[in-house]
């Protein structure tokens, strides 16, 4: 059997939703993501130890917090024989940065975990 890295994910799960595709001509990844209703315009697509990584800045408020949102997806590979997708689970995280300020007593990042879970398939 012959294996291809899947190039398209869908996912979605806790007020979440996605997908992540490899552009078929230059193999760039570029994501779209929706949290609550809203589409998060800038994403950045890495590859590490992890999987993929899919990051986008969420808000920004003028008190200097920032919320983040950081998606995981793990690489699957397709037989190529196979058309159906493989199926899988991951993980959100929703996190904020408190203004950056070392004066203050408490917390300096807060972390909302999210379950997620998609599908991974190979798009010719």
């Amino acid at each position: 059997m012959a294996f291809t890295a899947a190039n398209h994910y869908d996912f979605s799960g806790d007020d979440i939703t996605g997908t992540v595709d490899a552009h078929r001509s230059a193999g760039v990844w570029a994501a779209q993501l929706v949290l609550s209703g809203e589409t998060l315009e800038s994403t950045d697509v890495t590859r590490s130890d992890l999987g993929f990584e899919v990051r986008t800045v969420v808000k920004t408020l003028s008190d200097g917090d920032r919320t983040h949102l950081l998606v995981v997806l793990p690489r699957v590979t397709i037989d190529n024989g196979d058309t159906q997708p493989a199926t899988f689970t991951s993980y959100a995280v929703l996190y904020t940065v408190h203004d950056g300020s070392t004066d203050q007593h408490g917390v300096a990042e807060s972390y909302d975990m999210r379950a997620l879970s998609g599908t991974a398939s190979l798009v010719r």
